[in-house]
């Protein structure tokens, strides 16, 4: 395991990744290259796609275009005809559209021949082991492995066994980039939650949302409480989030107009979060 200077980490969160695209805008105006992208869920395809090496205009112009049908479908009729013949579990959403997708947008050749390693993370379903895929091996496969959000998307298979999205472990995969003694961590989340001060929740719904939030979060709050003094001496880490809730509906929300707003957002909140931390550098 060869050691690196940077890393940058995105989290996992669905049609929010559309900020982290914003967040890597401001990076690139910053010249700060990463020699190691970890990603999970949404992570893992904005990661795979910069490994790939897709510029900053292509990757907005890529979440520009985006709309449900290139993500997924949800077959109604086949699910009501699984329930009556008693066919078990299906998966609510059918995401044939999003291995299109990044069939034809990712060269897999770029991702495994790239100076940049990528680590994505996954969840074995049956084992409940957390599984990272690495520049050396990874595919089309793995990536929709990582991005497999469980109950509403399909597991899938890698090397005969079934994966899905690492989100409910390891949503801030940080851990790959401590392994390799990055010197300096960029991470991304995609909750509010923890980088700014919310007001209390005043009803069920809020409550409930914040309850999520929480979990999107909460990897990554289990690190940063268990780092030791002398893992803070060897690494700089910054992380940059949103500023206000986002809301559940903005998970699946794969828009033109959610990811312009986010993409700006997340360049905005780049800049004003990240200002001490390369002013030191």
């Amino acid at each position: 395991m060869s050691r690196h200077d940077r890393a940058l980490i995105l989290s996992g969160g669905g049609a929010r990744g559309a900020y982290e695209i914003g967040v890597w805008k401001h990076l690139c105006e910053m010249k700060w290259r990463p020699d190691l992208i970890c990603g999970t869920s949404v992570g893992s395809i904005n990661g795979a796609a910069i490994v790939a090496g897709l510029s900053v205009d292509d990757l907005v112009m890529l979440w520009k275009s985006l709309d449900r049908d290139k993500i997924f479908r949800v077959p109604i009729l086949r699910r009501i005809m699984n329930f009556i013949r008693r066919r078990g579990f299906t998966a609510y959403m059918d995401t044939r559209p999003l291995r299109a997708f990044l069939d034809s947008q990712l060269d897999v050749n770029a991702i495994r021949t790239s100076d940049i390693e990528l680590v994505i993370s996954a969840v074995n379903v049956l084992s409940s082991e957390i599984a990272y895929f690495d520049n050396n091996s990874i595919g089309i496969d793995h990536i929709m492995a990582s991005s497999a959000i469980p109950m509403l998307f399909p597991w899938q298979y890698v090397g005969g066994e079934p994966y899905w999205d690492a989100a409910v472990m390891v949503n801030t995969p940080i851990a790959p980039a401590m392994e390799r003694q990055a010197r300096e961590i960029v991470v991304v989340l995609l909750s509010p939650v923890g980088g700014v001060d919310l007001p209390l929740p005043t009803s069920q719904h809020e409550a409930l949302e914040r309850l999520f939030e929480h979990a999107l979060i909460g990897s990554y709050e289990a690190f940063r409480s268990h780092i030791s003094r002398e893992q803070e001496k060897r690494t700089r880490i910054a992380s940059v989030s949103p500023g206000k809730m986002l809301g559940f509906q903005s998970m699946l929300n794969f828009s033109s107009k959610q990811s312009d707003e986010l993409i700006d957002a997340g360049y905005e909140d780049a800049k004003a979060q990240l200002a001490e931390f390369f002013s030191s550098a």
